[in-house]
């Protein structure tokens, strides 16, 4: 006969098999069963990019270790990691049309502006990170028109597209009347320059060099700020025509006539400045035949058609003893572009022009006729197959909201 000892000994041993059992019988581990911490660094290799969006939104536990913000101080500054998804393009006469970076991975009717009221009546001026400005299309017929509309319609409007938000923004009263040189979106006033409907700025550039800023919050609204140029450089009238490039946090308009000097409205400051260049690099024809962008690297770039011959400089060491421009790379385009589909033997026996630029590419036509071919900068390869070169302006970079935007408000409007 078995002692109770025996007997308890026994009964402990049945139960660990019997739990050994019901474990086996539990199924394999899955990603569920591994802890945050192991879990975040399986999230951490996906980067920013739309597959972590997407992961965010597959169960309440993956979107709370997603939502973390100790999770996105991984990936450094929050402006600079925000995945790029596709480019809002300025259309003459229509909507701005957004094509995406890949159709396969994002749905192009979700970046759709119909949304906004009065979704035909809206131009695009400028993004940032997942924010448009758009500005309002009118045609008064007369200035008394014009004025009144002003004093009672939103003037310049920021929306994000992904979520329905937008937010309309009247032109200072005390600036009616003077002309403008553009309108910038900029990122907010928090510190981690953070840009989102609920913090942003707009810098916008009027005649006579002055400036005003926009910012939101309690305290926000219009900043008029005047700057004082001290300079042999005789300004002419200045138009949004002007306008040659915006590179490394300064704003950039060629001059009329000047062969050696831009004029330059520092984003930060909202101060302009005139900005000297060797004649080599610029040239009198800047207006159509010039660019300047900025790089990955913080260098200085001007993009420049010479004879139809496309070169692109670089800057180095600005500022000091050793400053200096650097021919790049160069390409003739009646060489380069021979056998491209539709190209005529009479394309560039005049000067050809340039359409728009960025840090990745430079799209282009000759005078002859609007036949569109992109360079890219980075390898100086052509492209005319490419469907951003169906569209005849400056093309708008959009990205995905960063942080993502977790939950839904039903595309809820302000």
């Amino acid at each position: 006969m078995a002692s109770p000892e025996g007997r308890r000994r026994c009964r402990r041993r049945g139960k660990k098999s019997k739990a050994k059992k019901k474990k086996r019988e539990a199924g394999p581990t899955t990603v569920q069963d591994l802890p945050d911490h192991l879990f975040e660094l399986i999230l951490v290799r996906l980067g920013p990019s739309p597959c972590l969006v997407r992961a965010a939104a597959a169960c309440r536990r993956w979107c709370r270790v997603v939502g973390n913000p100790s999770f996105f101080a991984r990936f450094g500054p929050v402006h600079a990691q925000a995945p790029h998804v596709g480019d809002y393009h300025a259309v003459h006469g229509g909507q701005p049309l957004f094509v995406p970076s890949s159709p396969a991975v994002v749905d192009r009717s979700r970046f759709s502006l119909e949304f906004l009221p009065e979704s035909g009546s809206w131009d695009i001026a400028d993004s940032r990170g997942s924010l448009l400005l758009l500005t309002k299309k009118r045609a008064p017929q007369s200035w008394r028109d014009y004025s009144r509309r002003v004093r009672h319609y939103p003037d310049l409007m920021v929306c994000e597209p992904l979520t329905g938000l937008y937010q309309g923004i009247l032109w200072p009263e005390d600036l009616n009347g003077i002309g403008r040189l553009g309108v910038f979106l900029l990122d907010g006033d928090d510190a981690d320059r953070r840009v989102s409907t609920s913090n942003f700025r707009v810098l916008a550039a009027v005649d006579d060099t002055v400036a005003c800023v926009f910012s939101t919050g309690s305290e926000g609204g219009w900043r008029i700020i005047y700057s004082e140029i001290t300079s042999h450089v005789e300004l002419p009238k200045l138009g949004p025509e002007n306008f040659v490039g915006r590179a490394n946090g300064t704003l950039y308009w060629g001059i009329d006539g000047c062969a050696t000097a831009v004029l330059a409205l520092d984003e930060t400051t909202a101060e302009f400045s005139i900005a000297a260049l060797p004649e080599t690099v610029w040239g009198p024809s800047h207006i159509r035949t010039s660019r300047i962008v900025g790089g990955e690297d913080g260098v200085l770039h001007v993009i420049r058609l010479i004879g139809n011959e496309l070169k692109v400089f670089a800057q180095w060491h600005p500022g000091s003893d050793e400053d200096e421009w650097l021919l790049e790379m160069q390409l003739m385009l009646p060489e380069a572009t021979l056998g491209l589909p539709g190209r005529k033997e009479h394309f560039f026996r005049q000067q050809a022009m340039i359409v728009a630029a960025n840090t990745r590419y430079v799209l282009l036509t000759p005078s002859e006729k609007s036949w569109l071919f992109s360079v890219e900068l980075d390898t100086m390869r052509i492209e005319r197959k490419h469907e951003r070169n169906r569209y005849a302006g400056e093309a708008y970079p959009c990205k995905l909201p960063w942080p993502p935007a977790l939950v839904d408000h039903g595309r809820e409007r302000r």
